[in-house]
């Protein structure tokens, strides 16, 4: 079995982060560890991944202050990235001397409609034409239907049609919201993943 932690950062800088990763790795103890919308890039990635932990990673760099994602995993897997854009990293995931392999593709969907319509075209294209079973997970920023959502603002109430469609591919039969936001306080949406 492969230990797999997705965390949508929104910011990898602060004390509070490096706090929570140690913990979350002490506490689960990961084979893999994505995180999504790390807000860092270059020298400052690089630095945090030296004390992670983990031996090997693979990035896409963060815009600014706006997305990135960041994949770390164990040596004792092997993890062969075939596909990526600035949305998402797509991989074949082995463990060495068991015959269970699969593809995952890690997701950080743009906030931007515009940026984000052509995620779904792609992560389809990537569906694998081999019996390998294939997972994705991440943040798509994006809700299927209006009843998945609860508080903050009504003007972002909309739902992605092509998000909706996307996933008719695929079956969730996931816990109630599995975000929220905490710095809204009374406010606070609250989404399905």
């Amino acid at each position: 079995m492969v230990k797999l932690i997705i965390w949508n950062a929104q910011g990898a800088l602060g004390a509070d982060f490096n706090q929570y990763f140690r913990l979350f790795v002490r506490l689960h103890k990961p084979d893999i560890f994505a995180i999504i919308e790390p807000r860092i890039s270059g020298a400052k990635v690089d630095s945090f991944i030296r004390r992670s932990g983990f031996q090997t990673s693979y990035r896409v760099e963060a815009s600014g202050f706006s997305g990135g994602i960041c994949v770390l995993w164990q040596q004792s897997l092997i993890v062969d990235v075939v596909a990526i854009s600035a949305q998402f990293v797509h991989a074949f995931i082995s463990i060495p001397g068991d015959n269970k392999s699969f593809f995952f593709t890690f997701v950080y969907a743009s906030p931007t409609a515009a940026c984000r319509s052509a995620l779904w075209s792609h992560l389809l294209a990537l569906t694998p034409d081999t019996n390998w079973p294939w997972a994705l997970g991440g943040d798509f920023n994006a809700i299927a239907d209006s009843s998945e959502r609860s508080g903050g603002s009504q003007r972002r109430l909309g739902v992605c049609r092509l998000f909706k469609e996307f996933f008719v591919f695929f079956w969730s039969d996931g816990y109630g919201f599995s975000w929220f936001n905490i710095y809204m306080a009374a406010w606070r949406p609250y989404a399905k993943a």
